[in-house]
């Protein structure tokens, strides 16, 4: 989780009523006693749906039911719990129940939903006369979860707070979700399932992000072989280095940004440069040695001219004033660097 401020989401439905832009209306119930607000109607609970849109669902949150349109809309359930497409229950407790204008009968075209899959995401797809909507299945998953984001690189959780998600970053998912302006929303956390359960502590994000099916970034594991500046998606420097021979699982797939190759790693929004990593090949223009020091050699070896060498990162200035590339087979305990001068 990256954040800069810390700011608790304290009366989550409030907060982000007030957070959420005001999305354009398609209610679904016309009642005299109900109140909208923006696409959501929120009615006494004794009152029946009047549907003017042929397929709605109902539910009831805060004490107060709500009828809104489905269609388009992420729903999360528990695993291993009982699935009906048109009557279910959410990871929170809520019920959902499909309900047709003019008790017209809802038609089940296709139901992809397995709750036995942790994790997994189903579609539901219902038809009332000519009418047709589609809504999806998140099925939370069990225990920690890799955020797949994919192609987002992060997200923003709601309300007022600079906390932010990254994708391929570790998460658990609560179970008290809420649906604000139409949209369903989840708690997660990066410390614990029981922090991502408290309705005090858990961060609320769009529920799509995490049903998210684009598959995720191959990621694979590098060194760093020359200590790396770590830059932004811009290309912006952070400030921050990583140090040589460092471990990082970065995304295979390079990026170029502004002219300049890089790899991100994998679980945060930081970009290191290839050649920092994979390196540099340069052509000798002299035989050279290979030295551990300004003043030793690591070994007797005598690297020819014409050959290539793997070089890493920017030089560095020995204490005897001239400049050396680190190269190929550098270890944090074998130091190897062949004089600059040596590929002009």
């Amino acid at each position: 989780m990256i954040y800069m401020k810390k700011t608790k989401i304290i009366g989550l439905t409030a907060a982000a009523l007030l957070a959420v832009a005001p999305i354009a209306s398609t209610s679904i119930v016309s009642a005299a006693d109900a109140t909208q607000t923006g696409n959501t109607v929120t009615q006494n609970t004794n009152t029946n749906p009047i549907s003017d849109f042929p397929i709605a669902i109902q539910f009831t949150q805060d004490g107060k039911t709500q009828s809104i349109n489905p269609d388009g809309m992420y729903f999360q359930v528990s695993p291993n719990s009982s699935f009906n497409p048109t009557e279910f229950t959410g990871s929170n407790g809520n019920q959902f129940k499909i309900v047709a204008a003019n008790n017209q009968k809802v038609t089940v075209d296709s139901n992809t939903v397995d709750t036995s899959k942790a994790g997994s995401v189903g579609t539901v797809k219902l038809t009332v006369g000519t009418d047709t909507v589609t809504y999806k299945i998140f099925v939370a998953p069990t225990g920690q979860k890799t955020l797949n984001i994919a192609p987002r690189q992060w997200i923003k959780a709601l309300g007022d707070s600079n906390i932010f998600f990254s994708q391929g970053q570790k998460i658990y998912v609560g179970n008290n979700t809420q649906i604000i302006n139409g949209i369903s929303y989840s708690p997660i956390s990066s410390v614990s399932q029981e922090e991502a359960n408290s309705k005090a502590k858990g961060w609320l994000v769009e529920t799509k992000y995490l049903a998210n099916e684009t598959p995720a970034p191959e990621t694979v594991e590098k060194t760093v072989m020359h200590k790396a500046l770590v830059y932004d998606d811009v290309g912006g420097s952070k400030v921050r280095h990583i140090a040589a021979f460092t471990t990082v699982t970065v995304d295979q797939e390079i990026k170029t940004i502004q002219g300049t190759r890089y790899y991100k790693i994998s679980d945060r929004p930081d970009y290191l440069k290839v050649s920092n990593i994979d390196g540099t090949k340069r052509t000798l223009t002299k035989n050279a040695y290979i030295y551990a020091t300004s003043k030793r050699r690591a070994d007797r070896t005598v690297l020819k001219k014409g050959e290539t060498i793997t070089t890493y990162g920017g030089s560095y200035k020995f204490k005897n004033g001239k400049r050396y590339y680190r190269i190929e087979g550098a270890t944090a305990t074998n130091k190897r660097y062949v004089k600059v001068a040596n590929f002009e």
